[in-house]
């Protein structure tokens, strides 16, 4: 054993886990193509860190007492296992690996807490790098908020960064997404307002009329437009804003300081998210909060103290129901979003209810389930839905009703020891004051930390009923944590006020066993080079992603912020292994920091995997195809699992169309499918890879035809038909995953007609007319909406079958042409009117009507037409020719 070491390492977890989650929230950046990459770095490489130093710790103290932490590691540990049982018998384990992963550091970052958080010193240190984190976060976020309200785009603003306003009104601060955020500041909020009740227990009424009014002021400053306008004071409106939020800050700054400004902001925050789900989950957490102090604390059980409570909680919730009522009312479709997602997620769980379809498996397997009303309400088909929106569902579907059971263990587990800790915490002495001679109750600092973590574990909790932040860094550790704070608590009773008097009452430790000096030396010696060669790759290769200092003022302080807390990141994490290392008395524990070194540097290459994917995304749209294709083959190398590298590369081969690209696309889109067998578009790009490639078949046989019926003019009519039919293929693959894609419908279309026309060549007019008559029943599926009124897509009794159509002037014109090419001329002239009446000044099909009305006769019909393409398009060739070429 080495338990000096062990202290050592012990005292640098309680700083790492705290620092670990300040850099998490409040890290942002732009080099990569996932913005939120920076976080998943830091959970993926600090975390290794930490557990290495963890795992380190348990090895040189193995013989701590174990039989304390049992009962509470058990269901962390069976989660756990869950989730890496689910793992190893998911379908597709390559893209369920970052889920995984996931799972892995958020336990181990809650056993972690749960050991070392083990004084009230610690527990105060971590809670402070939270403020510190919320409140850079909801300065930020309110910073975002007045340069939307005052200074939208394009007029400059207070917002310096590049991604200015990228939600609108919505503000997300340093998260990247308003949901995250809002996420957040639930988790957040109740410590702010269980540290304020603690500074201001003697008023506790203050504090409660305080965190009221926090509400009802941020609800009016966030609709303060709207609350003018029956008063017709719409142009006071900056001054009413900025007399009322200066008179109440100062207001708040004077009585309640910090922490009371502090808990307006998160307010005001969560409220200028417009995260419906994080409104739920703060509400939740909020009068969690003041039932608990109701419950639990008898210093606040007086009849008026009581009497208050009751009343706030129902006065907010009252005004959560009708804030949430008016606002689902104007943003119906993220209600009907996740309806929608839940009961194709229900439908998805059912393949293996009790095991469950493998963690990570949603976002490749929900393709198949994925409802025709999710296209509609994204008003897009290129992206993914990676998650359930609920987190329940999610984890039935993941881990099935045994992983499940599980995860509703783990919630129960720390509920209960929460509770019941609360009510140990607030039993309370009743000491005398010896000034007054009144006896009053003692208070212990462990409720107030006891009530802050498991009201916003609860509020956490609630959110995630309609939301899926637990599956995100950016939000996703802090529910793992507050359970290790929680346990920490627990099984730390009583807990030493600070390290030295825990140090003292665990007493002085023995030197322990020594491996031989020059043997340490050496493998100290092997640690300092294997690390600085792999600190000098990582700066280099962070130097190259980040580039020279820009010019713009919101990029370059991005720039500094970035070599800020990238160099204060790798020194501490440098210092920290040199001290450990000089401590370490046995070779082992040099052992275990070598191990750490290959996940940190497959992570690394994680990070730098999506630099190169933002890049490659760059040339391919300068259309430089090789230095695109050079960066998609980084990211591969780096992240063989990472399927829009393959997707994209395949579609670079698609766009440069060089000979040999069809054989390259395919192979890339057949890589897709081995890890993501319905990734987004795929399916599609392949179809028309074989459609392009038909058409160059096409040209070769009409090139090879003209001398003859030559036996390579056969081979290229014969491989022509082939490569279209396998186009079909592939669209009507399409077609299964997504029914409201116009394009697909139109392409499959026109290769029918193509292959009619090669029949027709080849004396088949019977086959001919099957194909004609396949794309007008594809033409006609489109426009009618067929797929999307069938009753099992009508989940939430829309009627689909009898209101919802797909009417596209296009896609008429598409049918116009087809039965004008039949010679089924009145047909064909009633599908142009419908596309004129979607599109009344399509030169085009005015064109052909006019064309159609002159064969049948209707003169009259056909001057009128020519008289509304001449208003339309004068300078037009054909109004030129049919006008005598006079323009006018």
């Amino acid at each position: 054993m080495d338990r000096l070491t062990a202290r050592l390492t012990s005292r640098y977890l309680s700083y790492g886990l705290a620092f670990l989650y300040l850099l998490t929230s409040i890290s942002f950046y732009l080099h990569t193509y996932d913005s939120a990459q920076v976080k998943i770095t830091v959970v993926q490489m600090m975390g290794t860190v930490l557990v290495g130093f963890w795992y380190l710790a348990l090895v040189c103290d193995w013989d701590a007492r174990w039989k304390e932490y049992w009962p509470v590691y058990l269901p962390l540990l069976a989660a756990l296992a869950s989730g890496l049982i689910s793992f190893a018998h998911a379908d597709y384990r390559g893209p369920s690996l970052d889920e995984c992963l996931r799972r892995v550091f958020y336990i181990h970052f809650a056993l972690i807490a749960l050991r070392e958080i083990n004084t009230l010193q610690r527990l105060k240190r971590l809670t402070l790098y939270l403020l510190v984190a919320t409140a850079v976060a909801s300065i930020y976020g309110f910073i975002q908020f007045i340069d939307y309200k005052f200074f939208q785009q394009p007029t400059p603003g207070l917002d310096p960064f590049v991604w200015r306003q990228a939600f609108g009104p919505r503000i997300f601060s340093t998260f990247g997404n308003p949901n995250f955020f809002g996420n957040f500041l639930v988790i957040l909020t109740p410590v702010i307002l269980a540290l304020l009740l603690k500074r201001h227990a003697e008023h506790p009424i203050s504090v409660l009329v305080f965190s009221l009014s926090a509400i009802g002021v941020s609800a009016l400053l966030y609709q303060l437009d709207a609350a003018l306008i029956p008063l017709h004071l719409e142009s006071w409106s900056t001054t009413v804003f900025t007399l009322v939020a200066g008179a109440y800050l100062f207001w708040i700054t004077l009585r309640f300081s910090f922490l009371g400004v502090l808990f307006f902001l998160t307010t005001e925050c969560v409220a200028v998210t417009e995260s419906k789900g994080a409104w739920i989950g703060y509400i939740a957490a909020f009068v969690l909060f003041w039932l608990l102090v109701l419950r639990y604390f008898p210093q606040f059980r007086s009849d008026q103290i009581r009497r208050s409570i009751r009343r706030a909680t129902w006065v907010t919730l009252v005004f959560a129901i009708v804030a949430l009522s008016i606002f689902s009312r104007r943003r119906v479709e993220s209600i009907r979003f996740r309806v929608c997602t839940w009961v194709s997620t229900w439908e998805m769980a059912q393949l293996h209810p009790l095991w469950g379809n493998g963690i990570g498996t949603f976002r490749i397997l929900y393709p198949a389930f994925r409802r025709p009303q999710i296209f509609h309400i994204e008003a897009k088909h290129n992206t993914e839905t990676d998650h359930a929106e609920d987190e329940y569902w999610e984890v039935l579907q993941d881990e099935g009703i045994i992983g499940f059971g599980i995860f509703i263990w783990v919630i129960t587990t720390f509920s209960l020891l929460g509770v019941r800790a609360l009510s140990r915490f607030t039993e309370g002495l009743s000491i005398r004051d010896p000034v007054s001679g009144k006896r009053r109750m003692s208070d212990d600092p462990r409720a107030f930390y006891m009530l802050a973590f498991v009201s916003a574990f609860w509020g956490m909790l609630m959110h995630n009923f309609m939301d899926v932040s637990l599956r995100f860094v950016s939000s996703g550790i802090f529910l793992w944590l507050l359970a290790g704070l929680i346990g920490a608590m627990v099984v730390h009773d009583p807990m030493a006020e600070t390290d030295a008097q825990r140090d003292a009452r665990e007493g002085s430790l023995p030197p322990g066993e020594s491996h031989n000096p020059g043997v340490l030396v050496v493998a100290g010696a092997v640690t300092a080079v294997l690390f600085g060669f792999f600190t000098f790759t990582v700066l280099r290769q962070f130097n190259d992603v980040q580039g020279p200092l820009p010019d713009p003022f919101g990029e370059a302080l991005l720039w500094l912020i970035a070599w800020a807390a990238m160099l204060i990141t790798v020194g501490a994490v440098c210092w920290v292994l040199y001290r450990v290392g000089r401590s370490l008395r046995q070779v082992y524990g040099f052992i275990i920091l070598w191990v750490m070194l290959v996940p940190l540097n497959i992570f690394w290459g994680y990070f730098m995997a999506d630099a190169y994917h933002n890049r490659g995304i760059y040339f391919s749209k300068q259309q430089n195809w090789q230095a695109a294709l050079d960066n998609y083959q980084k990211v591969v190398t780096l992240n063989p699992n990472y399927i829009m590298a393959f997707y994209f590369r395949g579609n670079v081969y698609t766009d440069r169309w060089q000979s040999g690209d069809v054989d390259l696309a395919m192979q890339e889109y057949k890589r897709v499918w081995r890890i993501a067998p319905n990734y987004v578009q795929s399916h599609h790009q392949a179809g028309l890879v074989y459609l392009k490639k038909g058409q160059d078949g096409r040209r070769q046989f009409d090139a090879l035809r003209t001398h003859g019926p030559t036996p390579e003019a056969i081979n290229a009519l014969m491989q022509t038909k082939a490569d279209w039919n396998e186009s079909l293929m592939y669209f009507q693959k399409y077609h299964g995953l997504d029914p409201v894609f116009e394009p697909n419908y139109t392409r499959a279309g026109w290769v029918h007609i193509q292959l009619a026309d090669l029949a027709k060549m080849e004396g088949k007019p019977a086959e001919a007319e099957q194909h004609y008559d396949a794309a007008e029943a594809l033409y006609k599926e489109s426009l009618h909406a067929t797929i999307c009124g069938v009753p099992e897509n009508d989940v939430l009794g829309e009627h689909w079958s009898r209101n919802h159509r797909h009417f596209s002037g296009e896609m008429f014109e598409n049918l116009g042409n087809l039965r004008y090419m039949r010679g089924r001329l009145e047909p064909a002239l009633k599908a142009y009117r419908m596309s004129l009446w979607v599109d009344p000044n399509n030169v085009r099909v005015l064109k052909n009507v006019a064309s159609l009305n002159a064969r049948l006769g209707r003169q009259q019909d056909v001057q009128a037409t020519w008289l509304r393409i001449r208003q339309l398009a004068p300078q037009d060739p054909d109004v030129l020719k049919v006008f005598s070429g006079k323009p006018g």
